[in-house]
């Protein structure tokens, strides 16, 4: 399992990141659309910038 597969890491990390209560059935692509919507935002971008704060969190949780 990779932390981009349906139940890795990084979708654990962003369900309640995003005032989710539980896990999406559609997955985590399709979530972060739906929010970057919502917020008037690109989604690609979104996607980016929750990744560098998933990266940010999970290399100072290492240390």
């Amino acid at each position: 399992m990779t932390d981009f597969d349906h139940r890795g890491a990084f979708s654990e990390w962003l369900w309640p990141r995003l005032n989710m209560q539980y896990s999406s059935p559609v997955g985590w692509a399709v979530e972060i659309e739906r929010a970057a919507e919502a917020a008037g935002v690109s989604a690609l971008a979104m996607f980016f910038d929750l990744l560098d704060e998933f990266r940010a969190e999970r290399d100072a949780a290492a240390k």
